[in-house]
Formats: structure tokens, sequence, C-alpha cells
């Protein structure tokens, strides 16, 4: 009787493993026809954070940048360009995934145009990719001809060298992370074992993470179990998280449980959203601040002892958020 049962549940799990697959099998595994680009092609590599000269001309006490979220080619030439003007002040910039809407020319070409003459283009970008820029399938893939766009340190996990790395400043490290290519268990205690040594080699420096999806999920429905296992326990030594791929803007500050031969600091979550796209924050969040239905972005200043992240809108510029960490 017993194995009669174990029959029926097993293949009942599968009966329904296979309903889903079939139901979503376009979403996880479909990738659409690519569009035609009919305009002059431009071949463009951005300049990032592996160039020994721009980076040592970035080592100074003060530091300015711009963080964007979610993109999907939905920011045109005159809003890159209106940023630009706004905060001409700014060393670099920084991107959090899914810049494009997919890994194709048409839509590489959409992503160089929108830059072009824009004060962007000549500034470094650190960058990383999101779900949008990996191909879909049952396992996915980062086309190379990314890492050939945006030529990154060589400093990460061994698995993800050009796609997970660190940057250091004076006054900040700053740690992207690649999480749309975990795919194994071992990919994730990989990443997480490199991610807790970087942060603890920091020393007294500022340290920012940048990541697309949240530890925190910020939307209805979009959980991430697995990031949260991985993610959730080295990011205590964090000052900031950035996280893109929810769609809506939401802060939220986390004192982990006290250790008794270390003083805890929080670390601050933000999710943020420079697309047209928007899903609603979800309800009963713990959220200090939360925001949806409109494209923002992040103005990051840090002084020796100050890092200050203003949340303004993209289109007015008006600021509806703001949080500071000062050094103890």
């Amino acid at each position: 009787m017993k194995k009669i049962i174990g029959w029926i549940i097993g293949l009942s799990l599968l009966a329904g493993g296979a309903t889903t697959c079939a139901i979503r099998w376009e979403a996880w595994f479909g990738n659409p026809p690519e569009p035609d680009w009919t305009g002059e092609k431009i071949n463009h590599q951005f300049v990032t954070m592996n160039n020994d000269s721009v980076l040592h001309a970035l080592q100074r006490d003060t530091l300015s940048f711009l963080l964007l979220g979610d993109i999907h080619n939905s920011l045109t030439n005159k809003q890159m360009a209106t940023l630009a003007n706004r905060h001409s002040n700014i060393q670099f910039y920084a991107q959090l995934g899914d810049w494009m809407e997919r890994p194709y020319t048409y839509y590489e070409q959409m992503m160089y145009q929108s830059i072009l003459g824009t004060g962007l283009d000549t500034l470094p970008v650190v960058a990383i990719p999101g779900n949008h820029e990996y191909l879909k399938g049952v396992v996915k893939t980062l086309p190379e001809k990314w890492k050939n766009i945006f030529p990154n340190p060589q400093n990460g996990p061994t698995r993800f060298v050009g796609t997970s790395y660190f940057v250091d400043f004076p006054q900040l490290r700053l740690i992207a992370l690649d999480t749309d290519g975990l795919h194994r268990m071992s990919d994730y205690t990989q990443v997480a074992f490199w991610l807790k040594k970087t942060l603890r080699d920091a020393g007294d420096k500022f340290t920012i993470v940048i990541m697309h999806h949240p530890v925190y999920s910020t939307a209805q429905g979009r959980s991430n179990p697995l990031i949260w296992l991985a993610f959730h326990g080295p990011l205590r030594e964090a000052d900031v998280v950035f996280s893109g791929h929810d769609h809506n803007y939401a802060r939220r500050i986390v004192h982990y449980e006290e250790r008794f031969w270390k003083k805890e600091e929080p670390t601050v979550f933000i999710a943020t959203n420079a697309s047209h796209k928007e899903y609603p924050v979800k309800k009963n969040s713990k959220c200090a601040s939360s925001f949806s239905g409109e494209a923002v972005y992040e103005y990051v200043h840090i002084v020796p002892d100050t890092l200050r992240i203003s949340t303004c809108l993209i289109h007015s510029g008006e600021q509806i958020d703001e949080t500071t960490i000062c050094k103890h």
C-alpha cells in the first residue's frame, strides 16, 4: 500500500512539474525573435574600471556617482543627457543589470545610441548583467559579447570573472555581483564565500554591493529564496546593498543579530528602478521608505566620513528619499 501511495505522489509531482513547464515554457526558456536594426551600426566598448589609468584618476577622497536600476532600453538619449547635466560633478556611474531588453544587436545599438554625446559615454561605468542580458534556456548563458562590451575587472570568483568583481577607492569598496549566472549550488557557495571575504578585507572603507536580484523582494510574487539563503549572512558586513529586478523603489534597514565579539551596524538594502516598467511595492513591507509608479535613480556622494544617497525622479530630479551613513 505504501509503495502504491509513493508511486501516486511521485507521478503527481511529475505531472504537476510537466504541466507547469508546459505553461511557463515560453517565459522560462523561449527567446523572442530579434528585431532588425535599420539604422547605422556603432561598435562601442564602454569605459570600465579595468583600465588602470581610469582607476588611478579616481583615487580621491571625495567621490560622486549615479546609480541606475533596470533600464530595459527605455531611457532616451535626451534623458541620459539630462542626468549627466544635472549631476555634472560625477566621476562614474553604475548600472544594476537589465540595461538591455534582450542580448541582441538591436537592443545593443539602442543602448549605445542612448548614451552617445550625453557626457555619460566618456565616463567609466560599473555594470553587471541582469536576467534580460542572459539568453534563456534550461541553463541560461551570458553571450561572450557582453563581456566585450563591458571589459570589467578580472578579480572576481573563478566562475564569474568579468561579471562579479570589486573596485577600490580610498573611501569605498564597490562590489558587483552577477546573480543571474548562479545555476549550481556550488555557484552560490563560491560567490558567497568570495563576497564575505571581499567585504571583510575592505577594512574601514565604506562598502557598497550592487546586484540585480534583491535579497528582500519588494514586489508581490518575486521572492528569491536562494539569493536570500546565500547572501543574507555575508551582507551583514556591507553598509549598503543596491538591487534592481523588482521595478520599484524601496529602502529597508536590517539590524542583524548582535555578535558578542563585534559591534554590529545595520545594512541598508535599496531596491531601485530606472525603467518605465513598474510593479507596486508589496503590502505590509518592512521598508523605511518606498515608492512606485515612476522611474528613479540614485545620486551617491562620499567624503571621508560620510556616505549620502539621494533618490530622485528621473524626469524632474525631485528628491523623494535620502539616507546618510557616517563612520563612527
